[in-house]
Formats: structure tokens, C-alpha cells, sequence
């Protein structure tokens, strides 16, 4: 091979890759985002997997990013770019979060509803239009990740359903996108 070859694969290796549509929506919004699901704190990640025609595009860490600014409020921990085929590409947000008792569940809605005031502001505009795009394409937007003990809300109970009509579904152990 030619040292001009050589010198092409070298340089081109080093470009760096564009960045998602969900990088660029977090950056808008003032908000570092890390490769794949580098926001996320390594013990939850394994607990966050996609499927064969999904990858993570990027990620946020929610809580860090406004605890300086909002230290009283019930903050979201997660946001994650998702891309479907290497083309379309959406957020979704995931909270890790114990589920060991039913009055859990007033904890995830108020970090919800904390998390849909952010989506309005003007500077978060583009990361609501990500998340409504996982609606479109039928991936759940919101995640309850439980961690530590027990899930103690169960199927057909009113948490159960308050959850559901705010588009969360139950709390689970590992969340599996597809």
C-alpha cells in the first residue's frame, strides 16, 4: 500500500462522526451530551438495552444538569437518543427508581411532570419533537427503571393506572427497546 493510502485512511479515521439530531437538540437546550449511554451511570446501564435495529445515539443526565439550578425540584434522571435502521431517530426517557412501595408512583409523576415543563420550554423544542417522534413511531417515551427491592405496583391497580395515563408503563428490571 501507498503512503498516500495509508495517509487517506489515517485522516479519514480521525474525522470526527456528525452528531445525532438528539446531540444537537441537547446542546440547544444547554445540556452536555455523552456517546451512546454514556450519560448514563454505569450500574443502569446493563439494565437498558435496544434492539437489533436500534442503537443509542447519545445521552443526558437531567438530574446533574439542573441540580445546580433546581435543587428542590423532582428532576428525570435520563434522556436517550434512539435511532431505528440507521435513519430514523427519537428520544426517550428513562428514570431509574426504586418500585418497593405504591407511594413510589407520586415520586415518578412528579418527575414526569417536571420533566414535560422542561420539554415546553422554548430551548427544549427540539427534544420534544424527538420524544413525540418515539410516540409516532409506537416506542413508549417514558421509562420507569426499577432498581433495589421489590416492584410492588401490580397489573390492574390504581397505580397501575394513574402510570398509564400519563404513558408510563409499570416499573421493570430491564428495559428492552425494540
Amino acid at each position: 500500500m501507498s503512503t498516500a493510502g495509508r495517509k487517506t485512511r489515517t485522516a479519514a479515521a480521525a474525522v470526527p462522526s456528525k452528531p445525532s439530531a438528539f446531540e444537537c437538540a441537547a446542546i440547544i437546550a444547554g445540556l452536555h451530551a455523552s456517546k451512546g449511554k454514556g450519560a448514563v451511570k454505569r450500574q443502569y446501564q446493563a439494565g437498558i438495552a435496544s434492539g437489533p435495529t436500534l442503537k443509542f445515539t447519545a445521552s443526558v443526565d437531567m438530574d446533574e444538569s439542573c441540580k445546580a439550578a433546581e435543587p428542590d425540584s423532582h428532576r428525570w434522571d435520563y434522556g436517550l437518543g434512539v435511532e431505528r435502521n440507521h435513519e430514523n431517530e427519537f428520544a426517550v426517557w428513562v428514570e431509574p427508581h426504586p418500585a418497593s412501595s405504591t407511594g413510589e408512583v407520586s415520586k415518578i409523576i412528579a418527575k414526569l411532570d417536571w420533566l414535560e415543563r422542561k420539554l415546553e420550554q422554548p430551548a427544549f423544542k427540539d427534544l420534544k419533537a424527538l420524544t413525540q417522534k418515539a410516540a409516532q413511531a409506537g416506542v413508549p417515551r417514558f421509562h420507569w427503571l426499577a432498581i433495589t427491592g421489590d416492584i410492588r405496583i401490580r397489573p390492574g391497580s390504581r397505580e397501575a393506572v394513574l402510570l398509564s395515563k400519563r404513558g408510563l408503563r409499570l416499573p421493570t428490571r430491564h428495559l428492552a427497546l425494540s
